[in-house]
């Protein structure tokens, strides 16, 4: 085997590792999606049997009406739980996919800068100028790889912190909400 062909092989084998990694790491992020489904349909159903439970053995309208409005409630916290938990998935699964990503990056433009100091090595006079500029093309790739990477790194903590504060100022008008219809409760009892 020539050291061309074994280079190919290398590569091919690298590409395929970095593929399967990539893969795995989505198939692994559609595994939590599926269960979260999963779990929260169960959820649902069970929640839906106890509120059909709960509505039978409620003795006149206002108990039942109350009884609506305490579910609602519930609801609404339900989703913003669910949402927050896709958001959480899907933050992890795009951090895990970068780190393979940039892992197989990091390897390439390792292999890159061998090739071109291989290249200056043997490369006949006059070609300096040539090869300085493959240099610094590699070292502006570099560059912009972390530039962007950070960007990226950045945006992901800006949404995440959005969605908290959205999570966090829905508990609140849940948490308001289910006040005013226990005082409604009461009221609606005395």
């Amino acid at each position: 085997m020539t050291d061309f062909q074994r280079q190919a092989a290398t590569t091919q084998q690298a590409n395929l590792d970095f593929f399967f990694g990539l893969a795995s790491k989505m198939l692994e992020g559609e595994e939590k999606l599926v269960r979260l489904n999963l779990d929260t349909a169960k959820m649902t159903l069970a929640n839906w049997h106890q509120r059909e439970q709960d509505g039978l053995a409620k003795k006149d309208r206002q108990e039942l009406t109350s009884l609506q409005d305490a579910l609602t409630l519930h609801s609404a916290e339900k989703v913003l739980t669910y949402e927050r938990q896709v958001a959480e998935i899907a933050s992890t699964t795009q951090t895990q996919l970068a780190e393979v990503v940039n892992a197989r990056y990091q390897e390439v433009s390792r292999q890159v800068q061998s090739f071109v100091e291989n290249l200056a090595q043997n490369a006949p006079v006059g070609s300096e100028a040539a090869i300085a500029f493959l240099k610094q093309a590699i070292t502006l790739s570099n560059a912009t790889q972390e530039s962007v990477q950070k960007a990226t790194k950045q945006a992901v903590e800006v949404a995440q912190s959005n969605l908290d504060a959205a999570t966090k100022a829905a508990s609140e008008v849940t948490e308001a909400a289910d006040q005013a219809v226990e005082k409604a409760a009461k009221a609606a009892k005395q």
